[in-house]
Formats: C-alpha cells, structure tokens, sequence
C-alpha cells in the first residue's frame, strides 16, 4: 500500500494543514535523509502549524549554535514540555542564569574528578555483568546499568529501590514529553488527563529521593566524589549557597541527560559489532593486549583507542540525540532561507552525521576512519556532534566517554554477543532508542 507521507521516489510529502508533520511522524529518520537528499544541508519544512528548515550542514550548524546563537532561543515544545519535571537546569534555562550554573556544574566533571568515578563505574559494571547468561535484552540491561551508575555517581545513592523509582520517573517524564513531540499540542492545564496525573506522581518521586539525599547531607555534613556533594560545597559570586530547589533540579538533569543517551550509544555500539565480527575480535584483542584480564581503569583510556572509535563510529551512525531544535527570535536569513520570528530551525544531527558531502561512505560502519580523521582539521567543525555542538554542547561529554568505554571493554573483556532473530527497530524519541530491544545471545569468552 503507497505512503500518503512520501512519494513514490522517497521524498516527504508536503500535505495540506500537516506539511511534513505526517511522514515525521511515520518515520522521522527516513524523512530527514530524504529532506536533506532532496535540498541539500539546508531543507524547508512545515509541521503543522510550525514552518522553519532543517539544516545538516555543518557549516550552517556552526552559524546557529555558535557564531549567530543570540538569534535563537531553544524554548521549542520539546524544552517546555521537559522543564515540567527537569525544573530549572542547565538544559532547560538560557541566559545568565544558565551561565552562572553551567559555571557552577562545569568542576563536577573535571579531569580529577572523573578519575574518581572509574572505579564506581568498574565495580557497578562488574556487578551487573555477572548476572549475564543466555539470550538477554542487551538495551534493557543497559538501561539499567548506566541508571545504576548516573544514580551512584550524580545523587550519591547506593540503594539500588532508589536508582529504580527514579528510573521510572524519569521514563515517565520522557515518555510524556514524547508524546506532546508526537502530537503536536496538549490540552488546557484544567484539564486532568491521565499522563498528566502520571507525570505528577513521578515528580513526587524525583523530588522524594533527590531531596531526602540532600537535606541528609546538609545535615550530616557528610561529603563524597558525587556531584550532590560538589553542588552542596558550590557557592555563587556573593557567597551564598544553591537553594535546595536548584540543586534538585540539577541533579535530575545531569541523570536525565546520562542516563538513557549512554544507554543507548552502548546498544547500539553492540549491535554493530554483531553485525561486524571482525570489528569485534579486533576490539578484543585490543582490551586483552591493554588489560588482559585485570578491570579497567581512568588511566587505560588513552591506550583503548580503537575502542573509543568503535563507539565514535556508532554514534555516528545513530546519535545519541537525533535531533535538536531553535525558534528565531528576529528575522534574518540562514543559508539562502529567510526567516521569520518564531520559525523552527531542527537541527538533524542524524542527517548531518550521514551527509555524503561530509563523509566518505556514509552509510558504511567503519571504525577505521578516525584514525584519519582524529587529525586537527581533518573533519569540517561541527560535522560530528552526539554531544552537540557551541556554548550548549552537553556538559556531561567526558563522563559519557568514560563511562561507555569502561563498559564496553569490560563487556569484550567477559563475551561475545550475537544477535538473535528477532528484529532491532529504531525509536527516534527524545533519544535514539530501540522500540523492541536488543535481544541478543551472551556467551561467555
């Protein structure tokens, strides 16, 4: 049966009142490759009610998130709708508030600090791996692991009921603001729907741990490696302490934006080295060369370099975070487009990241490349970007890197993963999620 979102060679239909609304939300990966096919790194799109462009380019990625950034706000749907349980973070302010807290969260992943964090990291990991046997779902295990670890390592907590209740709170929180992206609008505040009742109760639940474990510490004076500890010690300019409700706010945050993106580079990571077996026995036998059979540590990362292009290669291909998205404040012209006040500029890190006039072989999973590619000015600025790019380039980068090379080589360390028969389908939501898991055979080296 023919698409009533595409065409009959592939390109999204522009449709009467939806515009693109219809083939983004059929199959949203497929519609930006098809824009950014048809018109380039720059592509004109209409979702409902909102027009705008999308841009792939790194150039004009460059000209958005750095050079032009005061035109643009990031207060999107998106933004809103997760400043409704994320409170005032680093992800959802702008402005000077956002600067004088992105200087105050800034030292909790400094150097120093994330060596701190390896052996946390390792001990969880290999906790968690020994109950591997059989036909598992990697990504649910993944989830998991890295709820286990941003739990640890950002609140402080040990109890894993804890990790789990805020898990769910923040899947949640997510879920809901999946669904205004998906629908486009949202009902009157009066009106008491079930998701908005549901997102209530994980708020309670947020606010329950993440303020039980900071007024504890307040009390005690107790102070550990965790960023609650380095946010309870933080002082602003006069002197004075983050309120409670700031701190809150940024500890959720920093778990939202490390939990589930991790999560998912790691899946999808694996994935691939099932589908590439000789990318695999060559990861391996650069974890066996570098550290046999003892545990990882901060100080082997420079040594797992072929490790870190295999997740460097992986997250090309599928992103962290497909998306990202601006409202122009002004008019003004972007790559030949004019735009008014309140146009949509989307940001497609998917399409960017396979851009044939960027990469060689773009669709290829090919980890060799950034031998080349690691040389300064190989790579156009702003051509890969997980992490994003400019001012607001995620805070957390160097934790994530850590993180998921410390796991993967711990997993090359301990199995071989195959893939089972059943099919790995793509979930481009907030993150780039796998909508029936990663169910894959574990068998132990």
């Amino acid at each position: 049966m023919a698409s009533l979102a595409y065409t009959s060679t592939g390109s999204p239909r522009r449709l009467p009142f939806v515009g693109h609304g219809l083939a983004m939300r059929e199959d949203p990966l497929r519609c930006v490759l098809a824009l950014s096919r048809d018109h380039g790194g720059i592509a004109p799109v209409h979702i409902g009610p909102v027009r705008g462009v999308m841009i792939a380019d790194p150039e004009l990625i460059g000209e958005v998130l750095v050079r032009q950034q005061d035109r643009y706000t990031r207060k999107t749907i998106v933004y809103e709708a997760m400043a409704r349980f994320l409170g005032r973070g680093i992800l959802t302010t702008e402005g000077p508030d956002w600067r004088t807290h992105r200087r105050i969260v800034q030292p909790g992943f400094h150097k120093k600090r994330l060596a701190s964090f390896a052996d946390a990291i390792v001990d969880i990991t290999r906790g968690d791996l020994a109950s591997w046997q059989g036909e598992v779902d990697v990504s649910a295990l993944m989830m998991r692991l890295t709820l286990r670890v941003v739990s640890e390592v950002m609140l402080g907590t040990r109890t894993e009921a804890d990790a789990e209740a805020i898990g769910r709170a923040i899947d949640v929180g997510q879920r809901y603001t999946e669904a205004l992206i998906v629908g486009g609008f949202e009902l009157p505040k009066f009106v008491p729907t079930r998701r908005r009742r549901e997102l209530a109760r994980a708020i309670e639940t947020l606010d329950r741990v993440a303020y039980t474990i900071i007024d504890e510490r307040r009390r005690s004076g107790e102070r550990g490696d965790d960023v609650t500890s380095m946010l309870l010690d933080a002082r602003y300019e006069d002197g004075s302490e983050l309120p409670r409700q700031r701190i809150r706010d940024e500890l959720i945050t920093l778990m939202v934006a490390g939990h589930e993106t991790t999560s998912n580079a790691l899946s999808w990571t694996l994935m691939r080295l099932s589908q590439h077996p000789d990318v695999a026995r060559r990861l391996r036998a650069e974890v066996d060369e570098v550290l046999g059979e003892r545990a990882p540590t901060f100080e082997d990362l420079p040594a797992l370099r072929y490790t870190r292009w295999v997740l460097d290669e992986a997250m090309r291909l599928h992103p962290p975070a497909t998306t990202t998205g601006r409202i122009a404040l002004e008019p003004h012209t972007l790559g030949g487009h004019a735009l008014d006040e309140g146009d949509l500029v989307l940001i497609s890190f998917y399409a960017l990241h396979r851009n044939p006039t960027v990469w060689d072989n773009p669709e290829g999973f090919d980890p060799d490349r950034w031998e080349a590619l690691s040389e300064p000015g190989a790579l156009p600025r702003f051509a890969f970007a997980p992490f994003g790019a400019g001012t607001r380039k995620c805070v957390g980068e160097a934790f994530a890197y850590l993180e998921a090379i410390l796991i993967l080589a711990m997993i090359a360390q301990r199995f071989e993963l195959q893939l089972t028969s059943r099919p790995v389908v793509p979930s481009p939501q907030i993150t780039l999620g796998m909508a029936e898991g990663l169910w894959m055979s574990a068998r132990p080296r």
